[in-house]
């Protein structure tokens, strides 16, 4: 059910990079970097709200996203799913987005330990991505 998570975002990876943002929320002197995705709307499922802000911010389609898992935040909790891309994002609502960039998981350690991370389980989330990705690898490996 949707009214139990604040927000849905997404991990889109390319490699060994992720894609994080800077919501315009932020003040250009207090740039955090954050998950693409945002607010679910009423009777809105997780999954979905995820995938229409990625329309919303980025202007992609990615209808085939994989549950990461929840995490909390400010006392409520938001969904995080991941999907790969293949492609370059050469543009982004600039409504929405102050910036986008492409980092590894090296960089956005670096971010954390600097504070500069929007809602500091984003790490966390990579890394579980990371899990994931490595397991169903060893899966298909040994399957």
């Amino acid at each position: 059910m949707s009214y139990r998570y604040k927000t849905a975002r997404c991990i889109l990876y390319r490699e060994d990079r992720y894609l994080l943002a800077v919501h315009n929320r932020f003040w250009p002197g207090n740039r955090r970097w954050g998950l693409p995705g945002g607010q679910i709307e009423w009777g809105e499922a997780p999954e979905v709200a995820a995938a229409r802000e990625l329309e919303e911010e980025l202007q992609i389609y990615q209808p085939d996203l994989v549950e990461v898992g929840a995490y909390k935040y400010k006392h409520a909790m938001h969904m995080v799913y991941a999907a790969p891309i293949e492609h370059e994002i050469d543009s982004f609502d600039d409504t929405e987005l102050l910036d986008i960039g492409w980092f590894n998981e090296t960089e956005v350690a670096k971010l954390s330990a600097r504070s500069a991370l929007h809602a500091d389980y984003e790490l966390e989330a990579i890394r579980r991505l990371r899990g994931h990705l490595a397991d169903a690898d060893r899966a298909a490996k040994t399957g």
